[in-house]
């Protein structure tokens, strides 16, 4: 699966990005936006990767985002981070975001994002987006008021935010 976009391209996680995914999940200063509590293995990290089969089935998907060749940017092809559906339902699925530190503030979790909601909204016909994130995140929060998503709840420093299909 690809979803093409002006600088960024999502696509299908494969065997050659274990060591990128590795890197990125045993980064303890993710773990506070992701929920991790102890470290993947490599066998781990290889398995998930292995075992990606359908939405439908594993109720998530993880996408790859990268630097589109077609945008003549020096850094074609690299991968800037991830982005993920989880909790995936007929309905309604979480998304969650990652964009490694050396390529934040460059507009990709923005596009990443972008294309996702349309996918999800247009392509697999969900009627609802949701998101958490720490009231400490201030960007993370921006990125999603950005595209529409509006608070939902807030519980012990954690805003739930939602953008439904209209």
């Amino acid at each position: 699966m690809q979803i093409q976009g002006k600088k960024i391209i999502l696509r299908t996680v494969l065997p050659p990005d274990a060591d990128l995914l590795y890197k990125w999940e045993n980064d303890k200063s993710n773990w506070e936006v992701s929920e991790t509590k102890k470290p993947f293995s490599k066998k781990e990290i290889d398995d998930f990767i292995a075992g990606q089969k359908d939405i439908y089935l594993d109720k998530q998907l993880r996408l790859m985002i990268a630097i589109s060749p077609f945008s003549h940017a020096k850094k074609a092809g690299v991968e800037v981070g991830c982005i993920d559906l989880f909790e995936f339902d007929s309905h309604k699925a979480g998304i969650g975001i990652l964009i490694d530190k050396k390529h934040r503030k460059q507009g990709y979790a923005s596009e990443a994002l972008s294309l996702l909601i349309d996918y999800c909204f247009n392509a697999l016909n969900l009627h609802a987006l949701f998101c958490n994130i720490s009231e400490d995140n201030k960007p993370s929060l921006r990125l999603f008021q950005k595209q529409q998503f509006l608070i939902a709840e807030k519980k012990k420093n954690i805003v739930s935010l939602e953008r439904v299909n209209k």
